[in-house]
């Protein structure tokens, strides 16, 4: 993946978590924004070794996701903020 291509794709990661965001404080969970941040990082964010680290943002969302809970909404809202600097930090080093 080049710089543009991985720029483009981190640029579409970081508005689907935004979606998530919006949809989580509207007290809803979209399996669909779910399912498209999983595909996003297997389309190649997640291979590429400049944005490997954002893996482990993606898997803390997902397992944020897993246990209905009363903390369910507020840790996941978290999870997407943590997600999204993390995205921030990779596309600031990009140039």
């Amino acid at each position: 993946m080049n710089e543009v291509e991985l720029s483009r794709a981190l640029r579409a990661l970081r508005r689907t978590v935004g979606m998530l965001r919006t949809e989580l404080r509207h007290g809803r969970l979209d399996d669909e924004l779910m399912a498209r941040i999983d595909t996003l990082l297997e389309d190649g964010i997640g291979t590429d070794v400049r944005s490997a680290e954002l893996r482990g943002f993606v898997d803390a969302l997902r397992e944020s996701t897993l246990t209905p809970r009363a903390e369910l909404v507020a840790d996941t809202v978290r999870a997407c903020d943590k997600l999204s600097d993390a995205i921030e930090g990779v596309l600031g080093r990009l140039g």
